[in-house]
């Protein structure tokens, strides 16, 4: 393999060396990532869970991505280091809201296994939009539950009631990674170096 910034990865096989692009690479990892990302929308909208056997395999996934982006690689610029880095970094700020309850273990995952996908400069970008948008979600959901007319018999829906019921947040993170992903396609954002 190739040091960082060289653009590719070598790979010895038989006689000849393969080479495949940094681009390549980065294609397999979007692809990886929004697979991911559909998944873990649907399962916790559906079911309000968001699955180890998803989460796990992609952060795995995204450090091995990043050895072959580059060895060691460098903060910001992708590579081995961002890659671990960003897992770190996604851990760290997830840890404060997960141990004072307004993220989901399966959510503080989901935020780790994107920063091991794609490096810290994605991670920011998809955990900002996550957040505006699950701003939007909480908003909604509440509004929605608040508004619902409640079942024959059942005490009115209080706001206090309506707080502690649970909200996909995975669905927000998910849609924060796929419109950073959009933006980073369609040129208006650079996510990457």
């Amino acid at each position: 393999m190739s040091g960082a910034g060289s653009g590719a990865a070598h790979f010895l096989q038989g006689p000849e060396v393969l080479t495949v692009s940094v681009e390549t690479i980065r294609g397999i990892e979007n692809v990886v990532l929004t697979a991911l990302l559909l998944a873990v929308m649907y399962t916790d909208f559906r079911f309000l869970r968001i699955p180890n056997v998803f989460t796990y395999p992609a952060m795995l996934a995204g450090i091995v991505f990043g050895a072959f982006e580059g060895l060691p690689g460098g903060l910001f610029t992708g590579g081995l280091v961002d890659h671990v880095a960003a897992l770190i970094l996604a851990f760290a700020i997830a840890f404060p809201f997960y141990s004072a309850g307004g993220l989901k273990a399966g959510d503080a995952k989901l935020l780790m296994a994107i920063g091991a996908l794609r490096g810290i400069n994605f991670l920011l970008f998809a955990a900002v939009y996550g957040a505006l948008i699950g701003g939007v979600l909480a908003v909604g959901f509440i509004l929605r539950r608040k508004l619902a007319r409640p079942v024959a018999g059942a005490a009115p829906n209080t706001l206090a009631g309506i707080m502690k019921s649970s909200i996909p947040y995975g669905v927000a993170l998910g849609l924060g990674g796929l419109v950073a992903l959009a933006l980073e396609a369609a040129g208006y954002v650079q996510v990457t170096v």
